[in-house]
């Protein structure tokens, strides 16, 4: 069999990468086709011809294939929610190299990559998509005190906003350290940061300083409408420490995506009927929760859900927002004002009856939650007053008992609730 002026070329085209968030809330991904479509051509005047010769074609092979998100080969362990597959995005081998990524597995049938974005150096600039910011020499910790920075900028100009998942975050929190002076003052209040995580855009958005053990948290940044808006991430340490290590996943959203909290002034944003969150650095049992905590976190209204009931976790101290003493007796809803709270607004007794409503009152405090003022008992809080919203705060000063000025007999952990909807 013979073959003449046989012509095979291969074509693939490029758009704007997205990124697919595998066993968490679903994020934009831009175009659909993820299969490869191929379309044959003739090319110039070349027949096929049967004949004892032989045979004598053409072929022209187009493959098409979308820079969609894809699930690479490269594993995160230990990860807020364990071992799972980092995302990355589906190019040409070339085009990942090119890029800085790496090919993890393959995509769209075999014609393309899984290309993760893995940065590390501190300075680096964050083009890509679904990039992963890492401490240098990951997965080891970090060795050296020195300040670590890196910049957001925008992989598309319809991008405004962008989703921080905290695959690995441990820094050093407050320490836990409470030291009393002759004359009873505090001189290093619990609460306040050793190491220090910030974030910053220009849009004016409130985004409080973190530290401590965050692994399984996640933040929204507002970075804007403007094609040049970036954002700046900034780790500085204390001292010394052996537990400074962190794997952030940056998702970018375009703006108006439909079941992302673009521009409504939520740092962290929960989907589902069922879900907990916590307060930053909840999950150390021997740390303080943070302080100059002013944020909010909401949870998206389920269509035919018109309620929301909120529990404690069975976790240890789920409620310690503030342990004072006098206000782990006394609730009253003013004393909330001027120390440490949560605020639930149309806050009431439970949804399913089992408490008698107090309307008005939507401030919490203390040890316990309750609607009810001088109750001792934790009960589950309804609220029915959309859009869902739990607004977190705590001051700049120690949680200390009054009489004597000594640290607490158990710590301010924080808050951890659990929720679920309630249907029409």
């Amino acid at each position: 069999m013979i073959f003449k002026n046989r012509t095979l070329r291969l074509v693939t085209l490029a758009v704007l990468a997205s990124c697919l968030v595998v066993g968490g809330e679903p994020e934009p991904r831009r175009g659909s086709k993820v299969s490869p479509k191929f379309s044959n051509k003739s090319e110039g005047n070349n027949k096929t011809v049967n004949s004892r010769e032989g045979k004598v074609f053409s072929l022209f092979n187009i493959v098409q294939f979308n820079n969609g998100g894809c699930r690479s080969t490269s594993t995160i362990s230990g990860g807020g929610s364990g071992s799972s597959n980092r995302n990355g995005t589906c190019f040409t081998s070339n085009e990942c190299v090119s890029k800085g990524g790496s090919a993890a597995g393959s995509c769209a049938a075999g014609f393309g990559v899984c290309c993760v974005f893995l940065v590390s150096a501190s300075g680096s600039i964050v083009t890509q998509n679904c990039s992963y910011i890492r401490n240098p020499n990951f997965p080891n910790s970090l060795d050296t005190a020195t300040q670590i920075s890196y910049t957001i900028q925008k992989c598309d100009r319809s991008v405004c906003s962008l989703r921080l998942d905290f695959e690995t975050f441990s820094i050093q929190g407050t320490g836990n350290t409470e030291e009393i002076d002759t004359d009873l003052t505090p001189l290093d209040p619990g609460g306040v940061c050793l190491d220090t995580f910030t974030a910053t855009v220009n849009t004016g958005q409130n985004i409080p300083t973190i530290c401590g053990q965050n692994t399984g948290q996640h933040i929204y940044l507002d970075v804007g409408t403007l094609s040049s808006d970036t954002a700046q991430l900034n780790f500085a340490f204390n001292g010394a420490s052996n537990n400074r290590q962190w794997e952030i996943k940056v998702t970018q959203i375009p703006c108006n995506t439909q079941g992302h909290p673009t521009g409504c002034g939520c740092l962290q944003y929960h989907t589902g009927l069922t879900g907990r969150f916590t307060s930053f650095n909840f999950a150390p049992t021997n740390d303080n929760h943070l302080a100059n905590q002013d944020y909010s976190i909401c949870i998206r209204q389920e269509a035919g859900f018109c309620c929301i009931e909120y529990s404690l976790c069975p976790d240890a101290n789920s409620f310690s927002i503030d342990t004072n003493m006098m206000l782990m007796m006394a609730k009253v809803e003013t004393e909330c004002f001027s120390v440490d709270y949560i605020t639930i607004e149309g806050g009431q007794g439970s949804c399913s009856g089992s408490a008698v409503p107090s309307a008005g009152v939507n401030r919490y405090c203390g040890d316990k939650l309750n609607p009810l003022t001088m109750e001792g008992e934790n009960v589950p809080i309804c609220d029915c007053t959309a859009p869902f919203r739990v607004d977190i705060f705590t001051d700049a000063t120690t949680d200390l008992a009054d009489d004597p000025p000594t640290e607490n007999s158990k710590p301010s952990r924080g808050v951890c609730l659990e929720y679920r909807q309630i249907p029409c």
